[in-house]
């Protein structure tokens, strides 16, 4: 037997140690958790099972919600021997659970999945109540082991992950931020087998936190593979290295059944016959395919991962992620265009091909074009994000591109610079009897543009233009009215451009003579200051930005301007501010800036960040003062 134990405790920013966690304090909690992976070969077959118990403990009332339980599966598992029930310790009763329900899970929804889960509530939980559950999911394909968390939701006092498997199997595994706790590793070889085991104790809770990184940049966990395994003499590979994983995807793609594309040639034809270059005829068919085929996402077994065929997509005019992109790839190298599909991971995922080159590390399709030497990123799935630009949520992540049946490269989707996200607001004010009477025009560029386009549609059913407008921004304080409004047409386009006029009470203090009035309409990022006792997992921005607002404020008949604030200016290389002041005539004119020039920051940002909005919230604090001739 050999024997490796590791413990590793680092004081980084996300730790939990055993004197830091009153689980007795705690509403509910876990006393265990363990999930055992068992890979064995039975009758020349792979046969995966992962074991799972949880054992949770119930402290108050206030966390009778955790009674409600469910258990997800789909067409690569199955779920069995599922023991469920609640013990207290004071009676020693315990009480089965003796109904369990089987619902889809995305039933009803824009969503056609094979998604279920197994439902039930835990029978008289209530103060000092414990509950157990455990079962068996069978895993039926070998490339989905999934992965184990240490952390969850609530505390867990004890955590334990393990591997079992037998001599002709090939195992790999990738752990993440296992330092953010206390881990105990152990490996034994037995006679037949081989034995992974992590354990780990008094883990605190790690629950998605609004506007924060994503939770697995942080969260401790393993991701475990299998590299190959033999039966009979025969070795089969299964995930030894990307080269298998992206063996694995175009075995998946030669699977597509394109049908009849006649309709599908004739249409790319039709919308490019009269462009000449390259880059206009890429444009025409990625915005048709994005005006005329609705998203819609399937996750059904391996139709989760085999794009459906071009025909059937241009016929039906809906179809997923890997649908839309396998005809936008049909259709622009019909044309002539070179096109590849491509596949790609959100930024909730943060594994590179190479470190993960497991199915996990991506869950999404797109297309890249190659148009005079430039990768250009296509991804129709966003109705409104404009040709040229990538999804926002792909923005920094690794693309498997696949070149041919063995070829494949990487590429990393350029992060988009604030120049290409602006918003700029063009404002003149009149006071008229201590009103504010105000007319803007805002123009929309990028990201700030889809944002805008999306909320108007979100919006348009339930809301009037000036109730939109009102829950969109908050212009001046809470008096204010609007009236004039265009909201324009909202069609795809590079840029958009909205107007109106806006009325606001209360806004301009009067003291005897004098007449005092804050020139920033608006207030951007006002509350963004990050709470540093409770946001622990780093904090994202969208995207990059730059918001310039243009502010000219005519001085009222019988008053002059007698005090301006000075021009003020912080501008650092991840984000930054300007304020310029001039007056001309009976004009004032205030130009504010602002900027975002990252799209992530880290705990150890967190209060230099801080200081920047506390400054920033400064300068927006100035007025100007006005005086009676």
């Amino acid at each position: 037997m050999q024997k490796l134990l590791l413990f590793l405790l680092f004081l980084g920013p996300i730790c939990w140690s055993q004197d830091v966690i009153d689980f007795e304090n705690e509403d509910y909690y876990f006393i265990k958790r363990s999930h055992h992976l068992k890979i064995n070969i039975e009758n020349d077959e792979l046969k995966i099972a992962n074991e799972v118990y949880e054992k949770a403990k119930y402290n108050s009332s206030n966390a009778l919600m955790f009674a409600s339980e469910f258990i997800h599966f789909d067409g690569f598992t199955t779920i069995d021997n599922l023991e469920a029930f609640t013990e207290n310790p004071v009676t020693k009763s315990k009480i089965e659970v003796d109904h369990f329900e089987t619902k889809d899970q995305f039933g009803g929804s824009v969503f056609f999945s094979d998604q279920q889960s197994i439902n039930f509530i835990f029978p008289a939980v209530g103060k000092g109540a414990e509950t157990t559950m455990s079962y068996t999911e069978n895993i039926k394909d070998p490339h989905f082991l999934g992965a184990f968390r240490f952390g969850t939701y609530v505390p867990t006092k004890e955590a334990t992950y393990t591997i079992e498997v037998p001599k002709g199997v090939e195992i790999g595994f990738k752990s993440f931020n296992l330092d953010a706790i206390s881990i105990e590793f152990e490996k034994k070889e037995l006679k037949k087998s081989t034995v992974y085991t992590w354990s780990a104790k008094n883990i605190g809770q790690f629950r998605k936190e609004s506007g924060s990184l994503s939770v697995l940049n942080y969260l401790p966990h393993i991701i475990p593979y299998i590299k190959s395994y033999k039966i009979k003499r025969k070795t089969t590979k299964v995930l030894g290295g990307l080269p298998d994983l992206y063996s694995w995807y175009a075995s998946l793609v030669e699977q597509v059944e394109n049908g009849d594309l006649t309709d599908v040639y004739a249409i790319a034809n039709s919308i490019t016959e009269n462009l000449n270059s390259d880059a206009e005829k890429a444009e025409a068919i990625f915005n048709w395919v994005q005006q005329n085929i609705t998203y819609v996402a399937f996750e059904d077994g391996l139709g989760g991962f085999i794009p459906r065929g071009g025909e059937n997509v241009y016929e039906k005019k809906y179809g997923d992620c890997k649908d839309m992109a396998n005809l936008l790839y049909l259709m622009l190298n019909h044309v002539g265009i070179e096109a590849y599909h491509t596949w790609i991971g959100t930024r909730d995922r943060p594994y590179s091909y190479n470190e993960v080159p497991t199915p996990i590390v991506d869950n999404h399709m797109i297309t890249i074009a190659l148009i005079n030497g430039e990768i250009i990123f296509l991804d129709a799935t966003d109705s409104y994000v404009p040709y040229g630009m990538p999804s926002s949520f792909t923005q920094g992540k690794e693309a498997l591109v696949g070149k041919s049946k063995d070829n494949y490269t990487i590429v990393v989707v350029p992060i988009q610079e604030k120049e290409k996200s602006t918003t700029k607001v063009e404002t003149s004010i009149q006071i008229e009897n201590g009103v504010v009477q105000a007319s803007s025009k805002r123009s929309l560029t990028g990201y700030d543009l889809i944002d805008f386009i999306v909320d108007v549609k979100r919006n348009k059913d339930d809301k009037s233009p000036s109730e939109f407008l009102s829950s969109k921004f908050i212009i001046g304080n809470n008096k204010a009215t609007y009236s004039n409004i265009d909201l324009k047409d909202t069609a795809v386009n590079n840029s958009y451009t909205t107007s109106y006029d806006v009325e606001i009470e209360n806004y301009v203090r009067s003291i005897g003579s004098k007449l005092i009035i804050n020139p920033n309409l608006e207030k951007p990022l006002s509350n963004d200051k990050i709470d540093l006792e409770t946001q622990k997992f780093g904090k994202e921005f969208k995207h990059k930005l730059k918001r310039k607002y243009i502010t000219t404020i005519t001085i009222p008949e019988g008053y002059e301007l007698k005090s301006i604030p000075k021009n003020n200016a912080n501008e650092q290389e991840k984000y930054g501010y300007s304020f310029q002041y001039s007056f001309e005539g009976n004009k004032l004119k205030v130009t504010q800036q602002i900027y975002i020039n990252t799209i992530a920051l880290q705990n150890e940002e967190f209060e230099e960040y801080n200081t920047f909005i506390k400054n920033l919230l400064k300068v927006y604090k100035k007025s100007i003062l006005l005086e009676k001739k």
